[in-house]
C-alpha cells in the first residue's frame, strides 16, 4: 500500500519507512548538531537504495534539517559570523573537490566499496576517541557542565601556532590555517559520503579548538546547511543521482524530527551530550562492519538495478525522471529550495520562546 518505485534509483521502497528514517535523522540533527547523514546513508543502503543515490539524495534531507538547526542557533545567538565565514570558505572548497571524487569513483565502479570501508574507519575512529574522552570526563567533573573538554596535547600545540584569531563570543583563540584545512577535508568527505561532515566537525571543534559544545553544534549546523545545499545541486547536475521521490519523505520527516531533537537537546548537557554521540557513532560503525563481513563471507555483491524506461513508471514519476534528465540545474535547485523552505518554514511555525 505504501510501496513506491523510485524513478532515479529504480528500486521499490516503503514510503512510511523512509519517512521514519527521515524523522530519526532529524532528531539526531536537532539533538547533536551533526546532520545525521552518517546514519541516514547506511540505513538507506540497508533498505536497498543504491549507495550513489543514498549519498546524493541524503544531502537534500541534510539541507532541511540543517536549515531548522541554523534558524534555532541564530535565535539562540550561538552563531559567530566571522568564525562561520572561515569555516564556509574551506568547506565549500572541499565540497567541490568531493563532488569530483564522487564522480570519478562512480564511473570506476568502486564507490560502493569505498563508502563501506570509509564508514567503518571514520566512524569507528571518531567513536572510540569520543567514547574514551567522555568516560574519562565522567570521573573528573560534573557531567552537566556545558563546556569544552579539558586541554589535550594536540589542542595545546594548535594554540601555539601562528595566525591566531580571537573570537570574543566564545573566548577562544584559533589558528586559522589548521581551521581552514580541517574545513576543506570535512567538506570533501561530507560530499563524498553524504554525511554533512558534522560527525567529525563537532568533535574536532570541541577537542582541537576548545569551542564550547553548543557553539560547536551551531557552527556545524551552518556549515552543513551551506555545503549540502551546494552538494544537492552539484549532484543533480553532474551525477544525476538526486531522487526527488526519495527526498520528499526524508525532508518532511527530518524537519519534524529536528524540532523534537532540539527540544530533547535542552535536557542533555555537557559530557552526557558527548557520550551519547560517541555511542551512536561507534554503534553505526559496528553495524556497517558486520554488513561488510557478512557480504564477504557470503560472497555476494549488491545487484545494480537496471535503469527504468519512462514507460515503466507512473506518469507523475515519469515526468520527474524526464525533468531530472533534461533540466538538471532546475531539478537540483528545486530539490534544494524545497528542503530549505521546509526547514526554515518548520522553524518559524514551531519556534519556541
Amino acid at each position: 500500500m505504501f510501496d513506491v518505485i523510485l524513478p532515479i534509483a529504480g528500486v521499490w521502497v516503503n514510503i512510511v519507512i523512509v519517512a521514519g528514517i527521515g524523522l530519526l535523522i532529524g532528531v539526531i540533527s536537532g539533538l547533536f548538531g551533526v546532520g545525521g547523514g552518517f546514519l541516514m546513508t547506511p540505513l538507506l543502503i540497508f533498505l536497498g537504495v543504491p549507495p550513489t543515490i543514498a549519498v546524493a539524495t541524503g544531502s537534500a534531507q541534510l539541507v532541511a534539517a540543517a536549515s531548522f538547526g541554523t534558524a534555532t542557533a541564530w535565535r539562540a545567538n550561538l552563531i559567530d559570523k566571522t568564525l562561520t565565514l572561515y569555516l564556509l570558505i574551506g568547506a565549500m572548497i572541499g565540497t567541490i573537490i568531493g563532488i569530483g571524487v564522487f564522480n570519478l569513483l562512480s564511473k570506476a565502479g568502486q564507490f560502493d566499496v569505498f563508502v563501506g570501508w570509509s564508514y567503518v574507519v571514520l566512524l569507528g575512529s571518531v567513536g572510540i576517541l569520543m567514547l574514551k574522552e567522555s568516560l574519562k570526563a565522567f570521573k573528573d567533573k560534573s557531567p552537566n557542565r556545558d563546556e569544552g573538554p579539558a586541554s589535550n596535547r594536540v589542542q595545546l600545540w594548535l594554540s601555539q601556532l601562528g595566525a591566531q584569531k580571537y573570537f570574543s563570543k566564545f573566548d577562544v583563540s584559533i589558528s586559522l590555517p589548521p581551521l581552514l584545512i580541517l574545513s576543506i577535508i570535512i567538506g570533501m568527505i561530507g560530499s563524498v559520503l553524504g554525511v554533512g561532515g558534522g560527525f567529525m566537525f563537532v568533535p574536532a571543534l570541541i577537542y582541537l579548538f576548545h569551542l564550547p559544545t553548543r557553539a560547536a553544534v551551531a557552527a556545524s549546523q551552518v556549515q552543513i546547511f551551506f555545503t549540502m545545499f551546494s552538494a544537492t545541486i552539484l549532484h543533480a547536475v553532474y551525477n544525476h543521482a538526486i531522487d526527488l521521490v526519495l527526498a520528499i519523505p526524508l525532508i518532511f520527516g527530518g524537519v519534524v524530527g529536528a524540532h523534537l531533537g532540539t527540544i530533547a537537546g535542552l535536557y542533555i548537557k555537557g559530557v552526557r551530550f558527548r557520550l551519547a554521540l560517541a555511542l551512536l557513532i561507534f554503534g553505526v560503525a559496528l553495524r556497517f562492519l558486520f554488513s561488510l563481513i557478512m557480504s564477504f563471507v557470503d560472497g555476494k555483491s549488491e545487484a545494480i538495478p537496471e535503469k527504468l524506461s519512462l514507460s515503466a513508471l507512473p506518469p507523475w514519476e515519469g515526468w520527474i525522471a524526464l525533468v531530472a534528465q533534461n533540466n538538471t540545474l532546475l531539478y537540483g535547485m528545486a530539490t534544494a529550495f524545497l528542503a530549505i523552505g521546509s526547514g526554515f518554514g518548520a522553524s518559524f511555525i514551531l519556534k519556541r520562546s
